[in-house]
């Protein structure tokens, strides 16, 4: 009997213990309603940009030396030389319009090492007298638009003319006898003398035109009474001028040059809608790093400010006139259509 009671309490004590490990459900664990984790993915910084500039730098200048585009650069190198602690040299590439140079210049590697000073002959003016141009201005890199330059129309000491309505008045009656000095049928002499004619109601096809190597031979050739009239620079007449051999009549910019404050505008005297100008501008191949440009732009704004550098910029008669990388552009954008029109009337555009 006590057999039978211990085989039974062994048996249900067997059940039990399998029941409570069978039986009971394992629980589930609970779904999780934390939302999701928002935190921002850690940021990969960026990489600092390299060190710039830590070589010699190449402007490139392309015209000859001691034109005003390079008299300019020449200051604004010596200064930039200075500033970064390596050489920045001007080289000089002239000829063929100002275009073969700047080709070659903005050809280079696109690295900051080699810098092209343009003008809006080898770049807007080009393009408006070229339905192919040789320099697409919508690709090379746009570093600041640096210098402004102020053009005045000259004519002969001995002349009769006295001021520039009488001047006007006498290019009209006479446009047979007419011969403007320019360094060549695309340039700002040539599109400045064009926009003027044709703002005081001439035909510009009838004006001829004198070829020169050159702003100063522009003057000397004036001086000397070869031609009628030239729209240069105030700093590239003003020996000629001082020496008694040419004359000021007026300027073509919207404003009185400082320097020579004497000197009316073209605006002053009836004649409006004048847009031909000279400026100083800095280039760099296509792809050229955007902290090059950065670079160019720092460096020029401590330039302006620079009361050492605007003094001897006074002595060359220079002026500032800066703009940034994307309002340059839009300049020479904008100056394309008006050397298209210009052009055309001129009879230069192929």
């Amino acid at each position: 009997m006590k057999k039978s009671i211990s085989l039974i309490l062994v048996v249900l004590l067997f059940v039990s213990l399998f029941a409570g490990c069978s039986g009971t459900t394992e629980s589930a664990a609970p779904e999780s309603t934390a939302p999701e984790s928002t935190a921002p993915e850690a940021e990969t910084p960026e990489s600092e940009a390299p060190a710039y500039p830590t070589r010699g730098i190449e402007l490139v200048v392309c015209v000859s030396a001691g034109g005003t585009p390079d008299i300019m650069s020449r200051l604004a190198a010596d200064w930039l030389s200075d500033y970064w602690g390596v050489p920045v040299t001007v080289t000089n590439k002239a000829g063929g319009g100002a275009i073969p140079g700047a080709l070659e210049a903005l050809d280079a590697e696109p690295d900051g090492y080699t810098v092209c000073a343009i003008t809006s002959q080898n770049s807007s003016q080009q393009h408006g007298a070229n339905t192919n141009p040789s320099i697409d201005v919508t690709t090379p890199t746009y570093l600041c638009r640096v210098f402004d330059v102020d053009l005045v129309l000259t004519v002969n000491a001995d002349s009769e003319w006295q001021d520039i309505t009488e001047f006007n008045e006498w290019a009209l009656a006479n446009p047979d006898k007419l011969i403007a000095a320019n360094t060549g049928a695309v340039s700002t002499a040539a599109f400045a003398t064009a926009e003027w004619y044709n703002a005081i109601g001439g035909d510009v096809s009838q004006i001829r035109m004198m070829t020169t190597s050159g702003g100063s031979d522009s003057a000397t050739q004036l001086a000397a009474g070869n031609c009628t009239m030239n729209f240069g620079d105030f700093g590239g007449s003003a020996s000629m001028v001082e020496a008694g051999k040419i004359r000021f009549l007026a300027t073509s910019a919207k404003e009185r040059n400082p320097f020579y404050p004497d000197v009316p505008t073209m605006e002053e005297n009836g004649v409006t809608g004048l847009s031909v100008g000279m400026w100083i501008g800095y280039m760099a191949p296509e792809g050229t790093p955007d902290y090059v440009v950065q670079a160019w732009n720092d460096a020029i704004n401590v330039m302006m400010d620079d009361p050492e550098f605007q003094e001897g910029l006074e002595n060359v008669r220079g002026r500032t006139a800066y703009m940034n990388s994307e309002d340059f552009r839009q300049l020479i954008m904008d100056e394309c259509d008006v050397y298209t029109e210009l052009a055309e009337k001129l009879g230069v555009r192929k």
